[in-house]
């Protein structure tokens, strides 16, 4: 059995997205989605809520953890892994608790928060997947570029929304076999299919400073 997931969606616990659970649910049946995986900013709180408020969803825990070398993704944690580490140290605590590291929008080249190519190709051993469709890099070409960073290195690939509104989720997904562990996961991704496209990240900016004066 496959699954439809949207890998990289951010909720009320990102101090810039508007996503509660409700509006989640509402979203993932519209657009046919099996669930999603939530990767708040340095925070682990909204993958455990929405889990448990959102029994009928597939909910990935996880965290979009603000490492000092650039934004890092880890998926399946079951503990909060702290910002402002260095970049291997942060992905040594996910891999620690049995987690997945996934590294997003990795050349978006407009975006200061992320991982340099130079500092990914030191790191290749790390790193268990690629975010190769992102869905509002700044720069055209910088999903293409992911892409073609992770069949050099013949890593697996992940799709996802970036999503701070319901609006935008699911317009980018993984689609994948059913799994059950990490482990699982990691194997599915090798014959997953990526879907969707980039939309507007200035609309998703103009969504952002909205939400921090709220």
């Amino acid at each position: 059995m496959r699954v439809k997931l949207d890998l990289h969606v951010h909720t009320t616990y990102s101090f810039d997205s508007v996503i509660d659970p409700a509006a989640l649910r509402e979203i993932c049946r519209e657009r046919g989605l099996d669930g999603v995986a939530i990767t708040d900013h340095d925070s682990l709180l909204g993958s455990l809520e929405f889990a448990s408020e959102l029994p009928d969803l597939l909910i990935v825990p996880g965290s979009e953890i603000r490492s000092a070398e650039g934004e890092i993704i880890g998926l399946f944690l079951s503990e909060e892994v702290p910002p402002g580490l260095t970049a291997p140290e942060t992905m040594r605590r996910i891999h620690e608790q049995g987690g997945v590291v996934v590294i997003p929008h990795p050349f978006d080249i407009v975006k200061l928060k992320r991982m340099r190519a130079s500092r990914l190709e030191e790191l290749k051993e790390e790193i268990d997947a690629v975010e190769a469709l992102n869905g509002k890099p700044r720069w055209w070409f910088a999903n293409r570029s992911a892409l073609r960073f992770a069949q050099k290195h013949h890593m697996p690939v992940t799709a996802g929304s970036d999503a701070h509104k319901a609006d935008h989720v699911g317009l980018l997904y993984t689609d994948m076999e059913e799994f059950t562990s990490p482990e699982e996961f990691l194997v599915s991704l090798r014959s997953a299919s990526v879907h969707g496209k980039r939309y507007s990240p200035w609309s998703s900016q103009f969504d952002r400073w909205k939400a921090r004066l709220r």
